[in-house]
C-alpha cells in the first residue's frame, strides 16, 4: 500500500521549458529583445517584435518577462556590467595613457566579441535624451560609468602633474567622452567589420603619439 505521504510529480505549465532550455529560451529572448531595441529604440520595440525575433510566442515571452521594461532593464544592467569591467581593467594600470589604451583596447575586444553590444549601448544613450526616458536609473548608471572614468583618470593625470596645472580637467574628460560615444556609433552603425576596430586603432595612435608633430599657429581671421 503506497503512502499518502509519497512524493508527487511537479507539474508545470504545459509547452514551458524547464532546466537548461528553459535558460537557453530566455537568452534567445534576450539577444532578439536587444537587437529589436538597438534597430528601432525602446519606444518603438514591441513584445510583438521581440517574440517574432525570438522564435517564441507571445504568451511564452510574457511567461519569462512581464514588461518591456523588464527586459529593458536586464540589458542595461548586463551592458552596464560589461562597460564597467572595461573600466576596472583599465583602473588597474598607472598613468593616464595606458589607462585610456587599456579602456580603448578593451571596449574594442568587447565589441570584436559581440559587435551589436555598441549598437545596443548608443541607443540607450540616445533614448535617455527621448520624453519619457526609459528606466531613467539604469540607462544612467551605464553613462555615468564612463563619463566618470573619464574624469577621475583626468584629475588624476593632473594630479600627478601628467597634465597641466592650469588644465580644465572636466572639460578633457567630456572631450574623452565625446570621443567614446563617437567612437561607439562608428563601431554600431558604419563600421562594416562591426568592431570599431579601425578606429581603436587610430586612437591609440593618436594618444601615444600626438595628434600634430608640430604645433602649428591657428588662423587669424582678417
Amino acid at each position: 500500500m503506497e503512502s499518502d505521504t509519497a512524493p508527487r510529480p511537479s507539474t508545470r505549465g504545459r509547452g514551458r521549458p524547464v532546466g537548461a532550455d528553459a535558460e537557453q529560451t530566455r537568452l534567445t529572448i534576450l539577444r532578439a529583445a536587444r537587437e529589436v531595441m538597438a534597430e528601432r529604440g525602446y519606444h518603438a520595440s514591441t513584445f510583438q517584435q521581440i517574440a517574432a525575433r525570438a522564435g517564441v510566442s507571445r504568451p511564452t515571452l510574457h511567461y519569462y518577462f512581464g514588461t518591456r521594461e523588464q527586459v529593458y532593464d536586464v540589458l542595461l544592467t548586463e551592458v552596464g556590467a560589461q562597460v564597467t569591467d572595461c573600466v576596472a581593467q583599465a583602473r588597474r594600470e598607472h598613468g593616464l595613457r595606458p589607462q585610456l589604451t587599456t579602456f580603448i583596447t578593451a571596449m574594442q575586444q568587447l565589441s570584436a566579441a559581440d559587435p551589436e553590444v555598441m549598437r545596443f549601448l548608443v541607443t540607450a544613450r540616445l533614448e535617455r535624451c527621448k520624453p519619457p526616458p526609459p528606466r531613467q536609473d539604469a540607462a544612467q548608471a551605464v553613462v555615468a560609468a564612463v563619463h566618470a572614468f573619464y574624469d577621475t583618470i583626468v584629475l588624476d593625470a593632473v594630479r600627478r602633474g601628467e597634465l597641466a596645472a592650469g588644465t580644465d580637467a572636466h572639460a578633457v574628460a567630456d572631450m574623452l567622452a565625446s570621443l567614446f560615444w563617437g567612437t561607439a556609433f562608428h563601431a554600431g552603425f558604419l563600421d562594416e567589420a562591426g568592431d570599431g576596430s579601425g578606429v581603436a586603432r587610430q586612437l591609440l595612435r593618436v594618444l601615444e603619439n600626438g595628434l600634430l608633430e608640430q604645433s602649428v599657429k591657428a588662423p587669424v581671421q582678417a
